[in-house]
């Protein structure tokens, strides 16, 4: 079986890969080793359309992610995918926070984020009277998708351009031979199917890592080794949920390792705080990565409760929890997304997604973008 296009992982980025693939007129192949699409970090998440504002100048994350909050409403306005841009506010709780939430503030400028301004209390307040902050960044680009909604859309646009979806499939192991790829994929019954294909593009998610070491790719070399970070979600009491109308966010802790328990809305309206942050050590099992710990509640209930102070503990009701692929350990500097076409490792063709965390759902169709405009250079 000889296809243009094979991309492993059909979480929300390799639905859009699938997508721009198919649309360009490839032949194209999405395997997922899951019995459905999203099944990891792309289901299980805050949902949020992100500004840009908080990413490093003249990295991938913040070009891609100030693009994308451009283009993701009209786009999905026209692909039928449910939309609403709320805005955010970003609160410096204490006067000592200021600085900070200033230098915040005057990265997003450079980043070209659309539309922010600098708050004061007052201000805050007459957009959210609930909230207390000394200040706030308020960015009215900021907004909330049907993550699943998104997800399906890229599916029908795939196929309706000729892809094809493999689910209950796994990756086993590649080569480059005779200029093309040599797949090696087993199904649910353990039978292995053989496919060659002259692009790959290695949309894995948490696993991303794994597939590339597959290709004899030496993950710590590249720096391709990823950390599994847990965060837990919890939802608040329906009679909190009119309260705010925007998604409310602290600073961010340094490093970005989380940018903190905040303040979501859903699409029904209802109110989710989270996530939180735990590295998962190697020796707990896939099996107990999404099982709730609800010992947490006091936790989220006094971070939150410092800039919401009406939230009761009694508000707050176990909801999700979601892993995230994060290239760095908890004391690293900010990591980037990595988009690598990899033809100096001696495999043209072969694109590693690596590290796509936040900001990845609303980054999703410009990453797919990026790969190609990478493929066909």
């Amino acid at each position: 079986m000889e296809i243009d296009v094979v991309i492993i992982g059909a979480g929300v980025v390799g639905l859009a890969c699938a997508a721009e693939s198919a649309k360009r007129g490839y032949s194209t192949l999405i395997v997922e080793r899951h019995e459905s699409f999203g099944q990891d970090t792309s289901s299980r998440n805050s949902e949020v359309i992100h500004s840009g504002i908080y990413y490093p100048p003249g990295s991938l994350k913040a070009r891609l992610c100030v693009e994308a909050n451009h283009n993701i409403y009209n786009e999905c306005d026209r692909a039928g995918v449910w939309t609403r841009k709320c805005g955010k506010l970003i609160v410096a709780i204490v006067a000592e926070e200021q600085d900070q939430l200033e230098i915040l503030y005057r990265r997003g400028i450079e980043n070209g984020v659309e539309g922010l301004q600098l708050l004061t209390q007052s201000m805050a307040n007459k957009i959210e009277p609930e909230i207390k902050c000394f200040s706030a960044i308020y960015l009215p680009s900021t907004g909330i998708i049907d993550s699943h909604q998104l997800m399906k859309s890229y599916i029908v646009e795939a196929k309706e351009n000729g892809a094809e979806i493999g689910f209950g499939i796994e990756f086993v192991g590649g080569e480059r031979k005779k200029g093309q790829y040599k797949l090696h994929m087993k199904d649910t019954n353990g039978e292995v199917v053989e496919i060659e294909s002259k692009y790959v593009i290695n949309s894995g998610g948490l696993f991303a890592d794994k597939v590339a070491e597959r290709f004899g790719i030496d993950i710590d070399k590249a720096e391709y080794r990823l950390h599994h970070n847990r965060g837990h979600y919890y939802s608040v009491s329906g009679l909190k949920n009119n309260i705010i109308s925007h998604l409310i966010y602290p600073l961010p802790h340094a490093h970005l390792v989380s940018i903190g328990i905040h303040m979501t809305i859903d699409r029904s309206g209802r109110m989710k705080l989270g996530p939180d942050m735990e590295y998962l050590y190697d020796s707990i099992p896939e099996s107990e990565w999404y099982k709730f710990d609800d010992s947490r509640r006091e936790k989220f209930f006094n971070s939150v409760h410092r800039y919401f102070p009406s939230l009761k503990l009694d508000d707050l009701s176990p909801d999700q929890v979601g892993v995230r692929p994060k290239r760095k350990g908890s004391e690293d500097n900010i990591k980037d997304f990595i988009i690598n076409e990899e033809s100096e490792k001696g495999l043209p063709g072969l694109v590693n997604l690596i590290g796509i965390e936040s900001p990845g759902l609303t980054c999703s169709r410009e990453i797919a973008r990026e790969v190609f405009k990478i493929l066909n250079n």
